[in-house]
């Protein structure tokens, strides 16, 4: 599996990547970052935005049998995809 994250806006502005391929994960992180994409449970690929400023947007593809890609600003992550998208800021640089 792979992902590709971008997180911009907000504030200042920054624009912050990470590209994360499962199969060069030890064991353990590969099942926690795929058992996380499980969780998001996203199958469909969808683009939202809220009304307001200042708010961080993420581009999320996720390449499996097929890809599906997510376009959206912070305050329309579902509340089970939170944990994916916080795993994949942690990792952006």
């Amino acid at each position: 599996m792979l992902i590709s994250f971008t997180q911009s806006g907000g504030f200042a502005g920054l624009l912050k990547r990470c590209r994360i391929d499962t199969a060069a994960l030890d064991p353990d992180e590969r099942t926690r970052v795929e058992s996380l994409v499980v969780a998001a449970g996203w199958t469909a690929s969808w683009e939202k935005f809220s009304e307001g400023r200042d708010r961080f947007q993420y581009e999320i593809a996720i390449e499996r049998e097929t890809t599906v890609h997510v376009v959206c600003d912070d305050s329309c992550v579902p509340p089970e995809a939170r944990p994916l998208v916080a795993y994949l800021k942690d990792h952006a640089k």
